[in-house]
């Protein structure tokens, strides 16, 4: 996803050992992108770069309205959405769905211009991630 929130693709390069068999390592890495891909596939495939900048907690993609959020930092506390305060309609867990709580924690008061996005109804649990290599987050804007 990185590739994508550059604008650009990504090519996995795998081969035959000399034997002409793909090595079980090799499986088990195309295994494991397969699955997220499969829970988390709508935050690549038609996504490009989005005009936000790179937030400190991971990337953005982005498709219409869609902003998707790859998070590959635990936070303590919400996740900041720097810059997209009032602009998002809601968010969720892309990997299943599951709706995410948009909150303005008591100390962020200097931070107008920001949302923020809670794993849970404490603001000072959201951690762990749900998914520890990169939980998505689509966030439809208004």
């Amino acid at each position: 996803m990185e590739c994508v929130s550059k604008n650009g693709n990504m090519l996995l390069n795998v081969g035959p050992d000399a034997k002409g068999k793909i090595p079980k390592e090799s499986l088990d890495i195309l295994s494991e992108v397969g699955d997220w891909i499969s829970r988390n596939g709508s935050s690549i495939y038609g996504c490009g770069a989005s005009e936000l900048p790179k937030p400190e907690w991971g990337r953005y993609t982005q498709r219409g309205n869609k902003l998707y959020a790859h998070v590959f930092e635990e936070s303590i506390g919400p996740i900041n959405l720097a810059g997209l305060a009032g602009k998002v309609r809601k968010a969720r867990l892309l990997a299943d769905g599951s709706e995410l709580i948009l909150s303005r924690p008591w100390n962020t008061a200097e931070f107008v211009n920001d949302a923020y996005v809670n794993f849970t109804r404490q603001d000072s649990l959201s951690f762990p991630l749900p998914d520890p290599r990169n939980t998505v987050i689509e966030l439809e804007l208004l």
